[in-house]
């Protein structure tokens, strides 16, 4: 059984900090996440990276790893996470039959497109791996065909350095600021209306 593993992606706010206060926030954020997972997995591994954070578990995958997903998508400091297979890279052929792994049984009677995200130095282009497993899938596969502009299935590859992650599924995030990176803030409410709703939209 594979592994559990998620890319998590920070909200966007989170992003556009200075240095220090960026990685203040992102070492809440893992703290937060690691305490919270360790509720369904005491061993759970958490990799922090610049632009995101990679979960690991070694869980039976099927229920662990909704589990898992539920507990992130109620954690406050998170855009969106997402569900990965892990492979090592290797050449076009390979990483098509990694995707057909996946995405076959999804693509019957569904047009679909490849989007391919890319980090590290590699002697092809992104639109290259789109072009080459789009054409494959095509061709293996019981698709309507492909369709760039609405396709009914969006196939999602993310490549690191020599690393393939082939997307499962993509999950929203609850949005906002890591709990416990910001200061308490003391709200005076009125018997007006204009009170409430700013601090309602505050909170928000």
């Amino acid at each position: 059984m594979a592994a559990i593993k998620f890319i998590v992606k920070f909200f966007p706010e989170i992003t556009i900090k200075s240095k220090p206060v960026r990685r203040q926030f992102v070492k809440q954020l893992t703290n937060n996440v690691k305490q919270v997972l360790r509720e369904v997995d005491k061993d759970i591994q958490i990799q922090r990276d610049w632009d995101k954070l990679v979960v690991s578990s070694e869980l039976n995958h099927d229920p662990a790893a909704a589990q898992l997903a539920d507990c992130l998508s109620r954690i406050s400091g998170i855009a969106y996470f997402l569900d990965v297979l892990e492979f090592p890279l290797g050449d076009f052929d390979d990483i098509l039959a990694r995707t057909l792994q996946v995405y076959e049984p999804r693509l019957e009677g569904k047009t679909f497109a490849v989007r391919c995200k890319r980090a590290g130095r590699h002697d092809f282009r992104s639109i290259d791996v789109e072009r080459s497993v789009g054409a494959g899938l095509n061709r293996q596969t019981d698709a309507d065909g492909v369709n760039l502009s609405k396709p009914d299935v969006t196939v999602q590859l993310e490549i690191r350095d020599q690393s393939l992650y082939v997307v499962n599924e993509r999950h929203k995030g609850l949005g906002g600021f890591p709990m416990g990176s910001l200061d308490p803030v003391l709200s005076l409410l009125s018997g007006g209306f204009d009170s409430t709703v700013a601090s309602y939209l505050t909170m928000k």
